[in-house]
């Protein structure tokens, strides 16, 4: 670092010099340090899962469990992509491939995948129509995240689960809300419930704070809006419906657009 030089005016700029340093190295060293957990927690379990997947829908007898092992496995190359991508975060600045996301399409991916296992568990699980909007997102990182919130409504939540989008006041942005009917968050741990480590139950609570990373990464927020009965809550940037890159863009326009659900 360099030394006082005397002059007020230079040494103000340089202590504010030194402290963007510092909090831009403590950025890239929790960057760093991110990509090392989403490693070593995911990534290999993950190739271990796929395997022992794609060997039940091989050897299995039954058409449903060939269905319900393509079902997983899908949902298991979709979170080996959503790994990649936090890879790469920890490496970069920037996050991932943020591209306009149909919300329709997540939605009805998420309720294939996951339809069958609530009702398995007798609780409803509903989602709501978003109509046409649109969002700015990383489409695997979106559904994972969602996933994750779906998973811990059905592990710690009670009676029925509701996914359902709203625009901002401002309509600049869109509230993806997750909720159910359980006695939601207690107040000992909502200010840390994103927090590693943290959990309501016997899980690393690394859920939660995976899923809070990879729609900050997309320049959203995940937040607990509600605590009893508890909702939370996914802000995205909206695209405006005059400017859907489906309709308004001529062919071949260098535009991602997010991924079209596919259909059975």
């Amino acid at each position: 670092r360099m030394a006082p030089t005397g002059i007020e005016e230079i040494d103000l700029v340089l202590a504010e010099l030194v402290r963007t340093s510092d909090r831009m190295a403590g950025r890239l060293a929790a960057e760093r340090q991110f990509g090392a957990d989403a490693s070593h927690q995911l990534r290999t379990p993950l190739a271990a899962l796929m395997m022992r997947l794609e060997e039940i829908e091989l050897l299995a007898d039954s058409d449903e469990v060939r269905e319900e092992a393509r079902a997983c496995l899908e949902q298991v190359e979709r979170l080996v992509g959503v790994v990649d991508d936090l890879l790469r975060t920890s490496r970069q600045t920037a996050g991932g491939t943020t591209e306009a996301v149909h919300l329709d399409e997540v939605f009805a991916q998420l309720d294939d995948e996951w339809a069958r296992t609530y009702a398995a568990a007798k609780r409803p699980l509903v989602f709501d129509d978003p109509g046409e909007i649109l969002v700015l997102a990383t489409p695997g990182a979106l559904a994972q995240v969602l996933a994750t919130l779906l998973e811990n409504a059905l592990k710690y939540g009670e009676g029925e689960v509701k996914v359902a989008a709203r625009r901002s006041q401002n309509a600049k942005g869109v509230f993806i809300d997750v909720s159910d009917q359980g006695p939601g968050v207690a107040d000992d741990i909502a200010n840390d419930i994103f927090a590693k480590h943290v959990s309501t139950g016997g899980s690393t609570g690394l859920g939660l704070a995976l899923a809070k990373d990879l729609v900050s990464a997309d320049g959203g927020r995940l937040e607990l809006s509600q605590r009893r009965p508890p909702v939370f809550s996914v802000y995205l940037a909206a695209v405006p419906p005059s400017l859907d890159p489906d309709t308004v863009l001529p062919p071949g326009a260098l535009v991602t657009v997010g991924r079209r659900h596919r259909r059975r």
